[in-house]
């Protein structure tokens, strides 16, 4: 694979989960796309840099933390709608 195009989906990765942390999770597709990236080189056997392992390992986070605040906005809308 050309590794520039690898680079610029690490970058996409990132961005979609800082994306997802800034809404407070109300989309939940950032921090999913953001982590699915990561997920997609995983199963191909894909070979990073130790820039592109450091924006992956971000984007992991990240996502995880935008799905947590999604969750936590369904909680309130429950509970302040309920």
């Amino acid at each position: 694979m050309d590794n520039d195009i690898i680079n610029k989906l690490s970058k996409f990765s990132m961005i979609m989960s800082i994306i997802g942390v800034c809404t407070l999770g109300i989309c939940p597709a950032f921090g999913i796309m953001g982590i699915v990236v990561g997920l997609v080189f995983k199963n191909k056997g894909v070979q990073l840099n130790a820039e592109c392992k450091k924006k992956i390992k971000i984007s992991y986070i990240l996502g995880a933390v935008s799905l947590v605040l999604f969750v936590v906005d369904i909680i309130l809308a429950y509970v302040f709608l309920v």
